[in-house]
């Protein structure tokens, strides 16, 4: 295996294990954990819990906390769950810890199983548990308030006088406990009647009770027949009702009767309505206003929709080789561009790229030779030229949702295609370029690349270019730099605020 095709190897392996750690510490769901399903919950406090804190169900790690934000005094924790967990209206949160110093996690209890289920995006109530520094300051409060009642009774049976009304004070309570079990022995006799009193009584209510229970039947037929007696009563009140909708059915004549008029022009009302001559002005207004607001509104919207950023990049490429030689040569590439978007979805990106290859050619060299005998040799050989090293990225993309980016146009002054994956929040980017379909040997030109943001500004990728063609694959190492509006108006400010000095 040649050096180059191990360092390939190696760096796949690297970008493998980096792969996996990252899925690991970042906990991307993937396998029986994809798809999950998001939820919030709005706490009145989320101390002590953080980002990719676990989600637990009876103990069971069932999530993660997926964010947390703050709206308002509440603090709202996004909960990813896995596709398996089932939550009914109900269903609830609580801030808790793995003992007294455990972690912070949350207990989710999904709700009664005869409720209907609950969609993802659904908002649930959250609880959270008493701090510890509110505990400590209770706990000091009531050691205060022990404190002060023991510094009482202390004072209070401090030296021979508190000595001698501790004395009185045991003494009382041992005549008092004499008297009650005094009272107890002698009223004996009347507790056993009071006893049996209650007894009788229970007795009675079991013997009365049905009588009671036929006389509200009797009431209840006497109020049935008092009903038939007095509906008469209840006849006229039914036709005062109807009175009233007869006279309400007069009014909404009375109305019928002026919109009528309206609709005929009658009266000043109806000729504003039904002038011909008014309407058709009011129509020619609106129609010589329209195209001027139209064309206000698509001016002013496109350029505050439009957004700019400018990229920075280099990266070093030490497997590449001249074909012809096997000799290495110049192992870099830089980049300078802009990306210009337009449209939520739609980007056009310039790019200024100095390749080390640049745009291959291969000719072929026939050379006849006469040699002194008046022989003639003929020499055919293959020669790889390299030439515009100075390429250009003219490309328009079009993001097509789920975290995905679609890229045509020129790749280093070639034809091409490019597709962008963002995941972790747009914090990594997955991309795979293909470009130069028609170069001699081995088309196409091949790129894959990871990019890792460290900051909003400055990223990090590594990758392979060119694998299918040996001489040129080589792993690729590079970073670089991004700067977006916002930092081009503030840099603006600075340099006006310096400049105002």
């Amino acid at each position: 295996m040649s050096h180059t095709a191990r360092v390939g190897v190696f760096m796949l392996v690297a970008l493998i294990v980096l792969g996996v750690f990252i899925i690991k510490i970042e906990e991307i769901p993937i396998g029986s954990k994809g798809g999950r399903a998001r939820f919030k919950v709005v706490f009145p406090s989320v101390a002590g819990l953080d980002e990719k804190s676990p989600v637990r169900i009876a103990g069971v790690r069932v999530g993660i906390v997926d964010g947390i934000d703050l709206e308002g005094d509440r603090a709202v924790a996004t909960l990813a769950i896995d596709p398996s967990v089932a939550l009914h209206q109900g269903a609830r949160a609580e801030v808790t810890s793995l003992g007294m110093l455990g972690d912070k996690y949350v207990e989710l209890y999904p709700g009664p199983t005869d409720k209907p289920l609950l969609q993802p995006g659904s908002v649930l109530d959250g609880t959270s548990p008493i701090g510890f520094d509110q505990a400590l300051k209770s706990f000091n409060n009531a050691f205060a308030n022990i404190d002060a009642v023991a510094g009482s009774m202390r004072g209070a049976l401090a030296g021979p006088e508190g000595q001698k009304r501790l004395e009185q004070i045991i003494e009382n309570v041992r005549q008092l406990t004499a008297s009650v079990r005094d009272l107890v022995a002698a009223n004996r006799a009347n507790v056993d009647a009071t006893m049996a009193n209650v007894r009788n009584a229970s007795e009675t209510f079991k013997t009365e009770l049905p009588r009671l229970a036929d006389k509200l039947v009797a009431i209840a037929d006497h109020l049935d027949a008092l009903v038939q007696a007095n509906r008469g009563n209840l006849d006229a009140s039914v036709a005062n009702v109807k009175d009233v909708t007869a006279q309400l059915r007069v009014t909404v004549d009375n109305i019928n009767k002026i919109t009528g008029k309206i609709a005929a022009g009658e009266g000043s009302i109806g000729k504003l309505v039904n002038d011909p001559a008014t309407t058709d002005n009011l129509n020619s207004a609106l129609k010589s206003v329209a195209p001027a607001a139209e064309s206000i509104k698509n001016a002013f919207g496109r350029a505050e929709g439009w957004h700019l950023d400018i990229n920075v990049r280099a990266e070093a490429l030490p497997g590449v080789k001249n074909p012809s030689t096997e000799v290495n040569i110049d192992n870099s590439r830089s980049a300078f561009g802009i990306d210009l978007q337009t449209t939520p979805r739609r980007f056009y990106r310039l790019e200024y790229v100095s390749s080390p290859v640049g745009r291959t050619s291969t000719t072929v060299q026939t050379t006849t030779t006469t040699l002194p005998d008046g022989q003639s040799q003929t020499v055919t050989q293959t020669v790889v030229r390299n030439k515009n090293l100075d390429t250009f990225n003219a490309q328009i993309g079009y993001h097509i949702g789920g975290g995905t980016t679609f890229r045509a146009g020129l790749f280093e002054s070639t034809g091409g295609v490019g597709v962008d994956k963002f995941l972790l929040k747009e914090s990594l980017q997955m991309t795979f370029e293909a470009y130069e379909f028609n170069r001699d040997i081995k088309p196409p030109h091949l790129r894959f690349e990871t990019r890792y943001f460290l900051t909003r500004n400055l990223f990090a990728y590594a990758g392979w270019d060119d694998p299918v063609w040996r001489q040129r694959s080589s792993v690729l190492l590079g970073g670089g730099v991004t700067w977006r509006d916002e930092d081009f108006k503030y840099l603006l400010g600075t340099a006006a605020s310096a400049a105002g000095r």
